[in-house]
């Protein structure tokens, strides 16, 4: 009898330490490798225009960044996040539809590549073009190609990020 409550009183322990430190609703929740990763999502404003996007702050987000994705909505982007303002590469491989780059730096545009296209289905990894910004940036959102130019985003602008 002993030896259960032993154990008994060693699992309660156990689940409230998980609860406090791997709640997801815990904003503080650890990005452990061996766990899978949540999706962060947030919302980017540029003038009138609401873009919902998925947050690419982790190396392993980044490097698949939209990937593998049939198709974006129209309202919908991805947005990486970098701790320090560089020139950071990008490439289209796994696109298979064409993008607008928008090159930010805290809070302003400060470069936009439009209507990026795909690479070929049969085209090689080491034959895909690398973009970067003209100045070294902290974030990147990228759309639907056309959309900057649809909606008149321009260099100079600003975007208001709001994280849900």
């Amino acid at each position: 009898m002993k030896k259960f409550t032993i154990q008994a009183v060693l699992l309660l322990i156990v689940t409230v330490v998980g609860f406090i430190f791997f709640n997801p609703a815990n904003k503080s929740f650890p990005e452990l490798p061996f766990l899978p990763q949540r999706t962060i999502i947030g919302e980017v404003q540029i003038n009138d225009a609401k873009f919902s996007v998925e947050i690419a702050k982790t190396q392993e987000k980044r490097n698949k960044g939209l990937g593998g994705k049939e198709r974006l909505a129209s309202d919908a982007g991805m947005l990486f996040i970098f701790e320090k303002a560089d020139k950071y590469p990008f490439w289209m491989k796994g696109l298979k539809f064409p993008l607008d780059f928008i090159w930010i730096k805290g809070d302003k545009i400060v470069d936009i590549l439009q209507n990026i296209p795909p690479p070929s289905p049969d085209q090689k990894d080491e034959s895909l073009s690398i973009y970067t910004s003209r100045e070294p940036i902290d974030k990147i959102l990228e759309i639907n190609g056309g959309t900057a130019e649809r909606l008149k985003i321009k260099v100079g602008d600003f975007i208001k990020l709001k994280i849900l």
